[in-house]
């Protein structure tokens, strides 16, 4: 990680513990791809997939772990807390349509085989839509963040939830996919 923060590719503010994060950017360019904020302490496997692919995460935010894949950008802002075990992903990794995701693990092995993970990779076909996790939510422990969600300040998301759409300020959302539990 050390390397990473030396190289310019991460960005973490001042009294952040980030002691329990990875990073793994796929293709690197000469750029900042994950900034952390200050007061915070993030935990997790952080996955950058493309050259322009970020990660933003304000202050005083706490991520107990899991996995977090962008594509494209995922932002979470300050105050947030995202218990254990959570995913966030904005991207499909992959195209719906077998035609289209046919060479996608002959891609991915010659790439592995080259020491050039997900050199290979077809993008054209894989859909991507940034992610927004506005200050004040608080994400429950297992629970899944799909592309395209923008969750308003103060949600908050029961245990084990998949969230496929968008919510309002101060929304508490559960349930698989995710829905209005109250205001």
């Amino acid at each position: 990680m050390q390397k990473l923060i030396e190289e310019g590719y991460v960005v973490v503010g001042q009294n952040s513990n980030i002691s329990g994060l990875s990073v793994v950017i796929k293709k690197k360019q000469k750029r900042v791809y994950l900034k952390v904020g200050d007061n915070s302490i993030i935990n997790g496997t952080f996955v950058l997939e493309r050259e322009q692919a970020t990660i933003e995460i304000g202050s005083e935010t706490f991520i107990g772990g899991g996995l977090f894949v962008a594509a494209e950008n995922i932002k979470i802002g300050n105050h947030v807390m995202f218990s254990w075990g959570c995913t966030v992903s904005d991207t499909d990794a992959h195209s719906l349509s077998w035609e289209e995701r046919k060479n996608d693990v002959k891609e991915w092995k010659k790439g592995l085989d080259e020491g050039k993970e997900g050199e290979y990779k077809n993008w054209s076909k894989v859909r991507t839509q940034p992610i927004l996790i506005s200050d004040k939510c608080w994400i429950g422990f297992n629970s899944i963040i799909l592309k395209g969600v923008s969750l308003s300040e103060e949600c908050v998301v029961g245990a084990g939830s998949i969230v496929t759409k968008s919510f309002e300020k101060g929304n508490i959302i559960a349930g698989n996919p995710a829905s209005l539990i109250k205001k």
